[in-house]
């Protein structure tokens, strides 16, 4: 094996561990291209020995076991040079933070901490001085990153990183649901380093040749402290119900159109619907709805001939959309404006942009209120029985669904305190 010491950009192969000097192209020992390895690593091999970043800091943290709202109790931050990583010489500091909204530990026997430490730690804001002179800041996932800005809102504090690397996303070996300890495994560094583990990952893939680059870099997509005045939210929901054409066998060259528009206008100041649209619309494409279709919409033949076009049901709906203020659209579904927009630019109908984007209930539905364990979107059924709602189990007509969606709604309001804003908005695409 050649010696790290002599080679002045060291590569080490992947496969059998055994490290070559930067020129030379494929491991002497298993012949694995050195291209190959510096694909796993997602970078171009030939920048390997460009320095992007000298100064890197590294973020690892311990939160407060709480199902409602946690918080960081404990923040390790390491902080080191490029240069000087051979030497294992950087600066790390452990912090323990004194939680702002809960003070006590939950389940204190799963902490690493006491009672008496938290009591005694130190405000959050105390460890941003380590933030300094960093060119880079590196996170082990987006959870841990959003987890610490969060931190910085609950504190009033604007927010000192305004870009991050996501170490679980450029990691050499990508798997779903990689773990430290996958990270540690894959790199032979012993698990009972489990102290400061992050760093002794990053700092083994830089001995390693591994270079960050710049277009790893994320942008924070959660709201921070100066951006808090920004989200206006709402003052109208357009609460909206799509039907549209479907078979039962599905067909490549079938394309589904829209045979029914509902939407109700939810004041959400006066906590009542004010207006109602409902129109069917006639299909050009597939003029004749399938037995499958009527059975599963409930809507029949004779209803779609009489409809209108859909060029007149957009112009009617985007007229109401005038005549509001701030509002935005809620679906129970990412389809709906999805099929809209298809069915919009197969027939080249312009949509104003309040139909561009939307917020999906399912998605935003609070998780103190799921089923617990449960990794899927709830339905509209679970949504109604975890909120005490269910009542029309076997009626399932459009005027039920209609109070279904105005009664969920109308619950997290009220009840759950939730303030629908632009944090929770999904684009079908952006104008």
């Amino acid at each position: 094996m050649i010696c790290t010491e002599t080679c002045q950009y060291p590569w080490q192969c992947m496969i059998c561990d055994f490290v070559s000097d930067y020129f030379i192209k494929k491991c002497p020992e298993c012949q694995t291209p050195k291209e190959q390895f510096c694909r796993l690593m997602n970078v171009n091999y030939e920048l390997n020995y460009q320095e992007q970043f000298q100064i890197i800091g590294i973020i690892e943290m311990e939160c407060n076991q709480s199902r409602d709202k946690q918080e960081i109790v404990k923040l390790k931050i390491s902080k080191f040079s490029t240069t000087e990583i051979e030497e294992n010489n950087y600066l790390k500091k452990e912090f323990i933070i004194k939680p702002l909204t809960i003070p006590q530990l939950q389940s204190p026997q799963f902490q690493s901490i006491t009672q008496e430490q938290v009591n005694d730690g130190v405000p959050f804001e105390a460890t941003f001085q380590l933030l300094n002179e960093m060119d880079l800041i590196i996170f082990e996932n987006r959870a841990k990153a959003q987890m610490y800005l969060n931190s910085c809102i609950q504190h009033n504090l604007q927010c000192p990183i305004k870009k991050y690397i996501e170490l679980k996303n450029v990691f050499p070996f990508q798997k779903p649901q990689l773990s430290m300890n996958d990270m540690l495994r894959w790199l032979k560094i012993p698990n009972q380093s489990q102290q400061f583990a992050l760093t002794l990952v990053v700092i083994e893939l830089l001995k390693r040749s591994y270079t960050f680059q710049t277009q790893m870099l994320q942008q924070l997509q959660f709201p921070i402290p100066e951006e808090e005045s920004r989200l206006q939210g709402f003052q109208n929901l357009i609460l909206l119900d799509l039907q549209y054409t479907c078979v039962e066998n599905y067909r490549q060259n079938f394309h589904q159109e829209i045979i029914e528009i509902s939407a109700q206008v939810y004041d959400i100041r006066q906590r009542k619907i004010i207006q109602s649209f409902q129109k069917y619309i006639k299909p050009i494409e597939n003029p004749i709805l399938s037995e499958y279709c009527t059975k599963q919409t409930g809507i029949q033949q004779f209803q779609v001939n009489n409809g209108i076009s859909f060029q007149q049901a957009i112009n009617q709906l985007s007229q109401i959309f005038k005549e509001l203020g701030r509002f935005c659209i809620i679906t129970l579904s990412d389809f709906d404006l999805i099929i809209l927009k298809k069915e919009a630019e197969r027939k080249q109908i312009k949509l104003v942009k309040n139909l561009t984007y939307y917020i999906n209930l399912k998605k935003i539905f609070p998780k103190s209120l799921r089923i617990r364990d449960s990794l899927k979107d709830p339905s509209m059924t679970e949504m109604l029985e975890c909120c005490g709602l269910l009542q029309y189990e076997n009626n399932l007509n459009d005027n039920t669904k209609v109070i279904n969606f105005v009664s969920l709604v109308d619950y997290l309001i009220i009840n759950e305190k939730l303030r629908f804003d632009e944090k929770m908005i999904q684009y079908t695409y952006k104008i």
